[in-house]
């Protein structure tokens, strides 16, 4: 059946931190659709009002000078946090809230680009959402839940830098290995993918920070600026419309930079008096090379990583992401990483994740069996145990039930045992590593790690000796969603996933959403 008449629109959505896209199937491949204004990327900017409406994209962008606390925006960087909320047009959003208003606008464009209605009960299309490489469990099942609430039939979460290697069709390239490298505005992933001589495609290494991008190379570009007003900074850091203006400009100077050797920017101060501050590429690169320096790191850490699996060498390496057109990503990689071979710029950089994400929906739905890369975890999933029953001073450890790089989808099962006689109920604590690396079963500190899930076991029978089995269960879906269950030899049980850190409950999740203003 050919894409366009599908009963309910099948999307591909790159979810960004600055910006978001959409794309779809058409006969002809994969199509960005445009938003409402014409534009093929909105900003991933939300204004709220204080009659229950929202402005998203360009429109909440233009209200940022004049009323900055209705406006929010890199709210992708909040998901999964359970401490963050924000407060705008009198009333608090969780980041789900927020980012599933962003997906409700973006997807009523797309519809009427496609002249399809909005339908008034039900999900509104099916849609694969991409998201960092490096998101964990939390910040997964928070992308899940703004999904929902933005009424998507939501067939999988997928990674972006495989979003990235499908849309290039670099798992179709015979016997090699490839690596993506990515640099959006607020995230950064790089993945090894190794592809057989039979076609089957396999990532065998992530790494990432989910808190490092452009919007980084923004604030450094933005201290560059203001230390060239000496006095008038501190006056124009106290006023936020005029810092609002700054912003916008400091976003077309990173632009400019990348095409030209210097820029020039005229900058408004309280009062009206004007500067001209030109900042050239040189200071530029020069205030980023720490940001730059920190995404060579992760890409050698990969690297690393992928040595275990065979990979001798890095066959074809693609820079996707806005911020990897800068010219010093490059440069920097073939300087400090010379085995890797020269870098090649995704041709579509601001959609290349999008129509990635269109392909692997369709492939969802069974239309297509070429798309498919396995993947691995990008994080490890345990649980935290007693070191020595005998020597309880000794503290936990960590049981890493599901190693990092481990495959994805992974089911695992492991017995621990009660620590002392007649002990009628266990504490379940469920962490995600900090980093992509795991010192071994026990050697890990659990406060060293992310704390995910906590739960209790009650009704174990009494007079069971210490050492008394109890069965704990991980079962982290292929979209990296981790589901918990422990169960003691009487049935006694705890089901966890629900209560996944940063999770919205019913209640939140049954609340109406702000209509969306055109």
């Amino acid at each position: 059946m050919p894409p366009n008449e599908q009963a309910r629109p099948v999307l591909g959505i790159d979810l960004g931190t600055t910006y978001t896209c959409v794309a779809a199937m058409g006969r002809l491949g994969e199509i960005v659709l445009p938003n409402a204004d014409g534009e093929s990327i909105t900003p991933s900017v939300v204004y709220f009002a204080d009659d229950g409406t929202a402005l998203v994209g360009s429109a909440a962008v233009a209200r940022r000078d004049q009323e900055p606390g209705r406006v929010v925006s890199l709210i992708k960087r909040e998901m999964g946090r359970a401490d963050v909320t924000v407060d705008a047009g009198g009333r608090r959003y969780h980041p789900q809230q927020v980012s599933a208003v962003i997906l409700l606008k973006v997807v009523q464009d797309a519809l009427a680009h496609l002249g399809r209605p909005m339908p008034a009960t039900g999900p509104v299309a099916d849609a694969v959402v991409a998201v960092p490489a490096y998101f964990g469990a939390a910040e997964r099942k928070a992308t899940a839940q703004a999904a929902q609430l933005a009424r998507l039939n939501l067939l999988d979460l997928v990674n972006e830098p495989v979003a990235a290697a499908v849309a290039h069709g670099l798992h179709r390239g015979g016997e090699r290995t490839a690596m993506v490298y990515d640099l959006g505005g607020g995230t950064f992933d790089v993945t090894v993918i190794r592809v057989k001589a039979d076609g089957a495609a396999k990532v065998v290494a992530i790494e990432g920070n989910h808190r490092l991008g452009g919007a980084d190379w923004d604030r450094q570009l933005t201290e560059l600026l203001l230390g060239r007003l000496n006095s008038a900074a501190d006056s124009l850091r106290g006023d936020p419309k005029l810092m609002g203006g700054l912003v916008r400009q400091v976003e077309q100077l990173k632009i400019a930079l990348t095409g030209a050797e210097r820029h020039t920017a005229l900058v408004t101060v309280p009062g009206g008096a004007e500067h001209v501050v030109t900042i050239t590429r040189d200071e530029y690169e020069e205030a980023t090379a720490d940001l730059l320096g920190r995404t060579v790191e992760l890409t050698r850490d990969a690297l690393e990583k992928a040595r275990p699996h065979g990979v001798e060498k890095i066959d074809d390496l693609l820079l996707s992401g806005g911020m990897s057109r800068t010219p010093a990503v490059a440069r920097r990689l073939a300087e400090e990483l010379p085995e890797l071979p020269a870098a090649r710029l995704a041709h579509d950089a601001d959609h290349t994740v999008a129509k990635g994400a269109a392909r692997l929906a369709w492939h969802a739905l069974g239309h297509d069996t070429t798309d498919e890369i396995a993947t691995v975890t990008a994080k490890g999933y345990g649980v935290a145990v007693v070191r020595d029953a005998a020597r309880p001073a000794l503290g936990h450890g960590m049981l890493w039930m599901i190693p990092p790089g481990a495959d994805a989808p992974a089911v695992r099962r492991h017995q621990v045992c009660t620590i002392r006689d007649d002990q009628r109920r266990m504490a379940i604590r469920v962490y995600e590593s900090a980093t992509g690396f795991v010192h071994g079963d026990l050697a890990d500190d659990p406060a060293d790690h992310v704390s995910l899930v906590a739960g209790e076991i009650t009704g174990l029978p009494a007079g069971l000796p210490k050492g008394a089995p109890v069965e704990i269960g991980f079962e982290l879906r292929g979209d990296g969603v981790l589901k918990v269950h422990a169960r003691a030899g009487n049935g006694a049980s705890l089901r966890l996933e629900a209560e996944v850190a940063g999770a919205m409950t019913e209640s939140e999740m049954s609340a109406p959403l702000p209509g969306i203003r055109h």
